[in-house]
């Protein structure tokens, strides 16, 4: 499935941001794209579903916090993607100094801090 991409977030596909908390905990975020779309009718192998849009993965390893994600519909996220831009990130009740760091970065969160691989390699 494929999905028209929401132009907002390209500057963060695959994109970690290194967090700072008002304390100076220091933290990451990990951000990835993915297509959705909503079963509309029909039941089985006659389902309908809604034209696919992007929804955003949200990978969290907060200060004092631990490990925690959520998935948004991009569309939801008008206010959020305006805060990045601006180097704030609100999870939970607090909100953070983000810093987003470069491919290379990206990547090493991304595999060594989440876990999370490639979308392109194959398991």
């Amino acid at each position: 499935m494929n999905a028209p991409p929401d132009h907002r977030f390209d500057p963060y596909r695959e994109r970690a941001g290194r967090l700072t908390a008002e304390d100076g905990g220091t933290g990451y975020v990990f951000v990835r794209m993915s297509p959705s779309a909503w079963q509309v009718g029909g039941a089985l192998w006659w389902r309908r579903w809604s034209e696919p849009s992007e929804q955003v993965e949200e990978y969290y390893d907060l200060p004092g916090f631990g490990f925690t994600d959520r998935v948004t519909e991009a569309a939801d996220l008008a206010d959020e993607v305006l805060e990045w831009g601006e180097g704030r990130l609100s999870a939970g009740e607090d909100t953070y100094h983000v810093e987003w760091l470069d491919d290379d970065e990206s990547r090493r969160v991304r595999d060594e801090v989440f876990g999370l691989g490639d979308p392109g390699e194959q398991k």
